[in-house]
């Protein structure tokens, strides 16, 4: 199945999507990404805050496929510079966490420092040292691993790179039919018929029901998330409250997400905002005013995993999504690896656990 140099369709121009045809089109194939969006963004990027959380440990598949995409970030940023001069925004912030409860902060730092994390304790006077503009006392650990890419800056940094590789694309077209005849996948949209000969399914949270068309059940449904940007950064570090997160950037401060199940609705809410603007005067002491919201769909897969991978009755058609809340982190590596198993044969490591088909 192999073909250096085979053209390939990318559906969806996501991180995932994006990542994909940069890849390969660095590999010498032929790249066309078809979204029925505009370039500034999809709505999945729209929802990430671009936090690179540390890894955890293990020595699992999944384990694995994230300790190589944090890494793999770094590596990035600095190619899209030397290629580019561009900059996706790229910061080893290191990140804080605050619990409420003493004995869960136990927890999670023997849980943490057991697998080898870095990670620090910081008693009241060493938390105040770190992030003065904090309110309240406590504890908190410290994760030096933490960092954070701007997902729409990473975005447009990947395509341009795709396109000076001579990846090309057709914005504003929505799949209709998607279909594969012996060694020729067909892709037909509301403007034309595209002909190749691998596609890659990265639509996000409607990729399910492209691939259904194929014959192919693969779970996914969308989970709204919205975040909000508020003027001032008193902040130095990434920081989470009860699974909040408050991220400088830019001088503003952005607060998120929810995780709504309201199915494929992209509005915002007041009551989010509101809560936001709650947790921000609880965490800092004062009011910050709001700049702006925003809302997008991650794809929540069964089981938890990403969904990557070749169809099984339709093998020159892949899978890249489900990726949930670390889509702008597994991104870049899901597109490797991608872009290599089409190009060899080969994804290079197992990926069995991560079968589309479920």
């Amino acid at each position: 199945m192999a073909l250096t140099g085979a053209c390939t369709l990318v559906v969806g121009a996501g991180i995932i999507g994006r990542s994909t045809a940069y890849f390969l089109a660095r590999q010498g194939a032929k790249v066309v990404l078809l979204d029925e969006g505009i370039p500034a963004g999809s709505s999945t990027s729209r929802a990430s805050l671009g936090v690179l959380t540390h890894c955890n440990g293990g020595d699992n598949p999944y384990a694995q496929l994230f300790r190589d995409g944090h890494a793999l970030h770094a590596r990035l940023a600095r190619d899209l510079a030397e290629d580019l001069g561009a900059d996706v925004g790229w910061r080893p912030l290191g990140g804080i966490d605050l619990f409420a409860d003493p004995a869960q902060l136990e927890e999670v730092w023997r849980f943490n420092r057991e697998r080898g994390c870095r990670v620090e304790r910081l008693d009241e006077q060493a938390l105040r040292d770190a992030e003065p503009g904090l309110d309240g006392g406590g504890e908190g650990l410290y994760f030096a691993d933490d960092h954070r890419v701007d997902p729409l800056k990473l975005g447009a940094a990947l395509w341009a790179a795709a396109v000076q590789r001579g990846a090309s694309a057709a914005w504003g077209e929505r799949v209709w039919r998607i279909a594969q005849e012996g060694e020729t996948v067909e892709v037909a949209t509301n403007r034309e018929t595209h002909r190749a000969d691998f596609a890659v399914l990265a639509a996000g949270a409607w990729t399910g029901d492209l691939a259904a068309q194929l014959g192919a059940q693969v779970a996914l449904r969308p989970v709204r998330g919205q975040q909000a940007r508020f003027a001032g950064a008193p902040l130095r570090h990434l920081v989470r409250i009860n699974g909040r997160h408050f991220i400088p950037e830019g001088g503003e401060t952005i607060v998120g997400a929810t995780s709504e199940e309201v199915g494929f609705r992209l509005e915002t809410t007041r009551a989010a905002a509101v809560q936001f603007a709650t947790e921000v005067r609880s965490a800092l002491g004062r009011c910050l005013p709001l700049v702006r919201q925003q809302a997008g769909l991650r794809p929540k897969p069964r089981g938890g995993r990403p969904l990557i991978g070749p169809l099984t009755d339709t093998p020159r058609v892949f899978v890249a999504s489900g990726h949930y809340k670390n889509g702008v982190l597994l991104g870049p590596i899901t597109g490797q690896i991608v872009a290599r198993w089409i190009a060899e044969g080969t994804p290079g490591r197992d990926m069995r656990r991560f079968a589309p088909e479920r």
